[in-house]
């Protein structure tokens, strides 16, 4: 009775594994190429291709690298120079333009009351050396229409997380808006 059990459970591990394998090999087989390792063309089609829009491989790879490059953000260092336009309420704010104080940091924004600034409800990190370059800030909480806010500038201590006990707010207001 003991060896009985054994082997019916021999077989179903068996059972398993081989199932496993199968499986496997069937995901293999109809997944296709990778986006890693895409399939070259022939060279009917790549000529087919050169005919069509008149222009070689080169030159196509070429015109890509341009536009990869002239869409790259560069993020502008100066005077801290901050545009936020009023904008309706919502969990996101525009930036319209930046100048930033400092090469790493995070902009924020605050509530703005009677000119004393309130809660943080959003911060996003910035940094010339890895070229990141905030185009809006996502809030926490929402603003609210009616209500005046204020965009901040906090320096980065060199940990890339957010901390207002390490994380410096540079002391000025660099532009309100008022929510819509």
């Amino acid at each position: 009775m003991a060896d009985e059990k054994q082997q019916d459970g021999q077989k179903t591990i068996v059972a398993f594994v081989v199932g496993l394998l199968i499986g496997g090999m069937l995901v293999w087989a109809f997944s296709g190429p990778t986006s890693g390792n895409p399939a070259a063309p022939t060279d009917q089609e790549s000529d087919e291709q050169t005919s069509e829009t008149g222009d070689t491989t080169d030159e196509a790879a070429d015109s890509d690298a341009e536009d990869t490059a002239s869409e790259t953000p560069v993020l502008q260092v100066g005077n801290g120079n901050i545009v936020v336009d009023d904008q309706p309420a919502s969990a996101t704010i525009e930036l319209a333009s930046a100048t930033y104080p400092v090469s790493e940091g995070w902009i924020g924004v605050r509530e703005f009351d009677n000119e004393q600034l309130g809660f943080i409800l959003g911060v996003v990190r910035f940094s010339e050396s890895q070229g990141l370059v905030p185009k809006d800030i996502i809030l926490q909480r929402p603003t609210v229409a009616g209500r005046q806010y204020a965009v901040v500038i906090f320096t980065e201590n060199g940990d890339f997380d957010f901390n207002l006990a390490n994380d410096v707010q540079i002391d000025t207001v660099f532009d309100t808006f008022q929510a819509q």
